[in-house]
């Protein structure tokens, strides 16, 4: 089995004295390492743990998430002290390399130095671990001390995890199961005088006298999951409108974090729904418990007569009790948005959210989104349709909600974004340059994000939009789509370490986020060469979305880097399954029948290619290589000149592209004409020296190998690490017996 790098929590385990027992009552002896090894089977199989080396009285258990370990833990240690087994348990959180059944790297050697380190019967963990739980309302820990180790460079933050109760909220449910019967009490008594008409009304003062006064187990930065507005009225218009209003009020607050609708539809594939169906109390109830989320909010409105009543009731997730319920009243319609603002600071309130906080990060409602609830209804149907990725319905919606509200900044801007990204990018500027002017009526996470945007998309300037970035994940650290942005701006300036850590800490905010996991296996599939990362990567986006065509496409492209083709093939045969029309898919397919030999399975893909699109014209160039590797030296004539014409037309259409200089240049050499190639590709170079890479296959088609491998020595002095590219290319092929060729590879990629 291959070495492969994973981050994982480590937690080491050693049963304190077991040696000098054994000497002195074997038996003894015996029978605690059995009940040790007992406890910690039952429980770390419970927290999804590995066991990785069972070493006498220790051992050695790998997890997923920081959090499962320390829980693990805490459950291990209390079951251990009830059967006097004195243990101490070391956790630490980092990259480690797994070798088939055992697993070594830095972060096992600083796990094992914390655990010998660690009082008996107690828990050390350090800081990568104590920034995962410091906010999980069942963890509580203490700092220690900071600490030196043996072979470890750094001094190590150590933390107390304690260990005393098990971490479940049995407590404070015995004491809302009290409060409930006291209650019911005060309701029998309600209901006997209460008439039929006046029964809603009633309902609501009944959750408040049952509900208003209890506990909430809830910590700062927690999240919650909100619920689709239950609209019990006859109004269609608070359909799709008062949910995007009510959730962007709540997401003011920097105390909170709310699951978005985009995470949502997430679990909800994984419940086998409908990814746009509507999110009730019951789904609701089971979204927070996939999401391993304690709370969930359940928003309603409903009228009596010419008043409307909104309630939002917060509930426990396992339980679905209710921990307290808000309502307001409004009068008519126009009053809804400013009660629905009220709504929202209250739910804040009653998670814990001091007024002075809720006053200090809050703007109204009404600025930030608009007066109307028509307006508003456009832009929440926009938002949803952008989401399922139907653009041109969004872009309707978006400019129905600026035409109802003219001063709709939101909308603005997210037209604006639609525009610039998926229609004309002239169009979508000057709707973001309208956005801009009224910029201060977004919200803060908002207004940081379209700043960005405008930034990096319209000014070019990526250090403005990394700093805006960097200050919207200072009022909001749990929000991940920032993060990632932040990974990719990272990513485009070529600091990649920095886009990693970016990307992983978003993925520990929200794992299911595909696009993030794909930026992480690209960088180390492109720019970093390190394919067991990217295979760990990439069977890792596989695990979490087996439906996701890229992670089955990344994962060929890192056995083509492995040198394993037929795995290769395979993989990128699943991705085509998933998706026929995966295009980048269908051209490596291709080119790794070619690799092996199969000239007539590439022809194959390669026609299907341009039979759904005649105009794909790098199908014809590759259409060409694979003739003429089958001697069919005529058949590949034709299908060159058929990317001889499109060559041509790029060149005319784009003179100052170096790179078009390069393509007519290698096309006009396949087609016998040597020189004239020669002398249309090198002016390439007149436009850019930089261009190693294509100007090494120009060099390789014109067999100048010598030459060509001197580029590509340059490319690679350069920085340039897309092992794959190279190994693809049908050009690069020609180089692969050269002695020279492969003592490149061997230095640059280790024999990859």
């Amino acid at each position: 089995m291959s070495q492969f790098r994973q981050l994982a929590a480590i937690m080491f385990t050693d049963i304190v004295g077991y040696t000098a027992l054994m000497g002195s009552d074997e038996e003894r002896a015996f029978e605690l390492l059995q009940n040790n090894r007992d406890i910690h089977t039952q429980f770390f199989k419970k927290y999804d743990g590995t066991l990785i080396n069972e070493m006498g009285d220790g051992m050695l258990i790998s997890f997923d998430l920081s959090s499962d370990a320390v829980l693990c833990a805490i459950e291990i240690q209390i079951a251990c002290r009830e059967k006097n087994i004195p243990l101490r348990i070391g956790i630490h959180q980092g990259e480690v390399v797994f070798d088939g059944e055992d697993v070594f790297g830095h972060g096992v050697n600083i796990a094992s130095r914390l655990q010998t380190s660690t009082k008996v019967g107690s828990i050390a963990i350090t800081e990568s671990v104590y920034g995962d739980v410091k906010n999980k309302a069942n963890i509580s820990t203490q700092f220690i001390e900071e600490k030196s180790f043996k072979n470890v460079s750094e001094p190590v933050r150590m933390y107390n995890v304690s260990c005393e109760e098990l971490p479940v909220m049995g407590r404070s449910a015995k004491n809302l199961v009290k409060k409930n019967n006291q209650r019911k009490l005060i309701i029998a008594r309600l209901l006997r005088t209460i008439t039929p008409v006046s029964i809603t009304v009633a309902v609501a003062i009944i959750i408040i006298i049952t509900y208003g006064g209890m506990s909430i187990p809830f910590t700062e930065r927690d999240w919650i999951v909100i619920t689709d507005f239950e609209n019990l009225t006859d109004e269609t218009i608070f359909d799709h409108s008062l949910n995007t209003a009510f959730v962007l009020s709540i997401n003011q607050s920097r105390h909170l974090n709310v699951v978005t609708r985009q995470r949502m539809r997430g679990t909800l594939k994984r419940m086998e729904k409908e990814n746009n169906a509507n999110i009730d109390e019951e789904t609701g109830k089971e979204v927070a418990i996939r999401e391993g989320v304690e709370i969930f909010i359940v928003p309603t409105i409903s009228r009596v007569g010419t008043q409307y009543i909104l309630t939002a009731k917060i509930l426990e997730a396992k339980t679905a009790n209710i921990l307290k319920s808000e309502v307001l009243y409004a009068k008519s319609e126009d009053e809804i948005i400013d009660k629905l603002d009220q709504l929202s600071k209250k739910i804040r309130r009653s998670l814990g959210e001091s007024r002075k906080k809720i006053s200090d990060h809050s703007k109204p409602l009404k600025k930030v989104t608009t007066y109307s609830l028509e307006a508003l209804k456009q832009y929440s149907l926009g938002i949803e349709s952008h989401l399922r990725l139907d653009f041109e319905k969004a872009r309707i919606h978006y400019e129905n909600a600026i035409r109802l509200d003219s001063n709709f900044t939101a909308a603005k801007a997210s037209l604006g974004n639609l525009l610039f990204e998926k229609f004309d990018q002239d169009e979508g500027r000057k709707w973001l340059d309208k956005a801009i002017i009224s910029i201060d009526n977004l919200t803060d996470r908002e207004k940081f994000s379209v700043l960005a945007f405008y930034a990096v998309n319209v000014e070019n300037d990526f250090d403005k939009g990394i700093e805006y970035t960097k200050r919207r994940i200072g009022l909001y650290p749990d929000d991940p789509a920032a993060h990632n942005n932040l990974g990719w701006y990272f990513q485009k300036q070529g600091l990649y370490d920095m886009a990693l850590d970016e990307y992983k800490m978003t993925l520990q905010i929200n794992p299911y986020m595909m696009l993030t996991n794909s930026g992480i296996i690209w960088v180390y599939l492109e720019y970093f060469a390190q394919m067991d990362s990217a295979l760990t990567w990439s069977n890792r986006m596989i695990k979490y979305a087996p439906d996701n065509p890229w992670g089955h496409f990344y994962l060929g492209s890192t056995y083509v880097g492995m040198n394993n083709f037929e795995k290769a093939e395979r993989s990128y045969l699943r991705a085509r399954d998933l998706n026929p029309n995966f295009l980048i898919n269908q051209y490596r397919l291709a080119h790794v029948y070619r690799l092996q030999g199969m000239y007539d399975k590439a022809i194959e893909v390669l026609e299907a290619i341009l039979r759904k699109n005649s105009q794909e014209s790098s199908a014809h160039y590759d259409l060409g290589i694979n003739y003429n590797l089958m001697g069919k030296s005529e058949t590949a004539r034709s299908h060159f000149l058929e990317y001889r014409k499109i060559a041509e037309k790029w060149l005319d259409e784009n003179s100052d592209d170096p790179k078009s200089f390069i393509y007519n240049g290698i096309v006009i050499t396949r087609l016998g004409e040597k020189d004239a190639g020669w002398e249309i590709g090198k002016r390439a170079l007149d436009l850019d020296s930089t261009i190693y890479i294509e100007f090494t296959q120009l060099l390789a088609v014109q067999h100048r190998k010598s030459e060509a491998l001197d580029f590509l020595e340059k490319a690679l002095e350069n920085g340039y690490r897309d092992l794959v590219g190279i190994k693809l290319h049908p050009d690069l092929q020609l180089l692969f017996k050269e002695v020279r060729f492969k003592d490149l590879m061997n230095r640059y990629f280790k024999s990859q």
